[in-house]
């Protein structure tokens, strides 16, 4: 089936949704603050979602967990949510927030136990702990610029050596390991700056001791890690532990979700804007040893939705639809000089996923239940994909009924794009399972 033209009720919610849709205001909160993610949405979000359904929802589904707002929050609830992450990193950090069989006296004895390792560390740690790979990680021979000074990753290996060694549980391993990959950017030369990471401002003068890394790690641990497993610790009998969390990718694993039972989706699947989350949380992939390899590392590109040009897909033909034929259409005409002529070929891909996305959707909702996805709009050779648009009719080609498209605020254009369209639209899509 192909939607042609069709128009869909649009809100303007910005004032609704303008603060919500960011991470940011989890900065503070509860569990969500042991790690400082960058996209996302705020818990306030997901609140907002379950205060206007009419009916408690039973079982959700997240296809995109990223840093687990979404299950936590639907946890929180009492709310059953399969989820998925293809990113190794983000499947720890959601699978560590999920936890709730953490106790206080096990926490702060772990904790006095690392403080007293860190305190006598190993002088040569490289040799009992190797370097996260690649050429860039400590400045070697003709190096300009590198990742690490040499104190401070010694400093991370050693809190990763004693996290190995003194941490004999995996749940309170995988905590402390969350809490190391806090202070990974602090420590490191880096800053995230949009879709990569770049050097900090007057790096190379900023050089922090062993000990001072050490600081950063013990520091959080003993302050806000310490408060929320209080809190965790008193709420073990009240809150429910469900760690439905699977790694991979969802496009292969959906099957792990049983048919007619979801009644909830609510997610924000990466966005047509060629970035790459795994270039963007590499140190943390890196240095946790989560990827030891390129290969590895390509693999792990190879699996993540195509919504970037890292790695190169098979010719890919668009999907019938007269709204994405005519974006490609207007780009046929323009002059192809950008920085990758493998875009177009993206965002065939992109959209191919979202219909076998869609098409899953359907088998495993039930007749009732509502989708709200989160997407922006992308601009390429000076032209605007309708992102939302495109979904809402993949949506309404695969059985659903879009009930509105809302508008939730407005995001910069990249600068190659910004002196031919302006800003560019966020939307949250609510979709209905009728």
């Amino acid at each position: 089936m192909t939607t042609m033209h069709k128009e869909y009720r649009f809100i303007d919610c910005t004032e609704k949704y303008h603060s919500v849709m960011q991470f940011d205001k989890n900065k503070n909160v509860f569990v969500h603050r042991w790690y400082p993610f960058v996209e996302g949405y705020s818990k306030e979000f997901i609140e907002d979602i379950l205060e206007e359904l009419p009916f408690v929802p039973t079982c959700a589904l997240e296809p995109f967990c990223g840093s687990g707002t979404t299950p936590v929050e639907l946890q929180n609830h009492g709310i059953k949510c399969y989820s998925f992450e293809v990113s190794p990193f983000m499947h720890l950090l959601s699978i560590v927030k999920l936890g709730r069989n953490y106790n206080v006296d096990t926490f702060e004895h772990y904790v006095k136990a690392l403080t007293k390792k860190l305190s006598h560390t190993n002088k040569d740690i490289r040799r009992i702990e190797s370097l996260p790979f690649g050429n860039t990680i400590v400045k070697r021979d003709q190096s300009k610029k590198w990742n690490f000074h040499d104190p401070a990753i010694d400093g991370v290996l050693d809190i990763r050596h004693a996290i190995r060694t003194i941490v004999d549980n995996d749940n309170y391993k995988n905590l402390f390991t969350i809490a190391l990959a806090s202070i990974i950017i602090q420590a490191s030369n880096m800053f995230r700056n949009g879709k990569c990471l770049s050097y900090k401002k007057g790096w190379e003068n900023r050089i922090f001791s062993r000990k001072e890394i050490h600081n950063f790690f013990l520091d959080k641990l003993n302050s806000i890690f310490a408060e929320d497993i209080r809190i965790i610790s008193n709420q073990n009998s009240s809150v429910h532990n469900s760690k439905i969390c699977y790694l991979g990718d969802v496009r292969k694993n959906i099957n792990q979700v049983p048919d007619g039972k979801v009644d909830l989706i609510i997610t924000s699947p990466p966005y047509l804007n060629s970035r790459d989350y795994t270039d963007i949380y590499m140190l943390e992939l890196k240095v946790l040893q989560l990827i030891n390899s390129y290969e590895e590392l390509r693999q792990l590109r190879k699996h993540t939705l195509r919504s970037h040009v890292q790695v190169p897909y098979d010719k890919i033909l668009p999907i019938e639809n007269e709204r994405l034929r005519n974006s490609l259409l207007a780009m046929s005409n323009k002059e192809l000089d950008t920085w990758n002529h493998h875009i177009i070929n993206m965002i065939c891909a992109y959209f191919e996923d979202m219909q076998l996305l869609f098409s899953e959707f359907a088998k495993k909702m039930h007749k009732g239940g509502v989708i709200y996805f989160n997407v922006a709009n992308s601009a390429y050779y000076g032209v605007e994909v309708p992102v939302d648009y495109i979904i809402a009719d993949i949506a309404e080609s695969c059985g659903f009924k879009v009930r509105e498209i809302r508008k939730a605020r407005d995001l910069k254009t990249s600068p190659q794009q910004s002196d031919k369209i302006g800003k560019l639209r966020e939307s949250v899509i609510v979709i209905d399972y009728k």
